[in-house]
């Protein structure tokens, strides 16, 4: 297979995070609210706080990406306190993604944006590496809840980019 532009690659990641977010999902709601809910003592405590954290922070991404200012970080933030809307929310925040990546027009690979640190440090970071970080992010944040699932004996199956259903190659 050749090498790949910086858009096919972003078209692979937004399949693939589509993908992985579908199966988190569907083994999420065989859970019920209750274990979704219950502290865990993750970073966001629940199982519901880090997939509504994931989703705030890609919608943020996704405003960024688009040129729009997306306000102070509050990370903590709940998008939706039903599982129902917040699966809702995470297939067409999804679709988004998959919209931008899609994207014919490139511009917005050469602007940039300033991040701060916790420590108070800024930097000022091309949007590419920001588009990347969405996807490093949501890998984190599922790894931590594929974890707990498993300590609840349920196997959250292939997590390898080459297997992705319907990858555009």
């Amino acid at each position: 297979m050749p090498l790949m532009d910086f858009n096919a690659c972003g078209l692979v990641l937004a399949h693939y995070n589509c993908w992985q977010n579908r199966v988190l999902f569907d083994l999420c709601d065989q859970i019920g609210d209750d274990a979704r809910r219950q502290d865990r003592n993750m970073f966001f405590g629940s199982i519901h706080a880090t997939l509504n954290h994931i989703l705030y922070v890609d919608l943020r991404t996704l405003a960024l990406l688009n040129g729009k200012e997306p306000g102070p970080f509050t990370p903590k933030t709940t998008i939706a306190d039903n599982f129902a809307a917040l699966h809702r929310l995470r297939v067409e925040t999804d679709a988004e993604i998959d919209v931008f990546a899609s994207a014919a027009n490139p511009e917005w690979q050469f602007k940039t944006h300033t991040v701060q640190n916790m420590d108070g440090t800024t930097r000022n970071v091309p949007l590419q590496i920001t588009f990347l970080q969405m996807f490093n992010h949501q890998t984190h944040h599922r790894s931590q809840i594929t974890a707990e699932l498993s300590k609840m004996g349920l196997d959250y199956g292939v997590t390898g980019m080459p297997f992705t259903p319907d990858l555009p190659f």
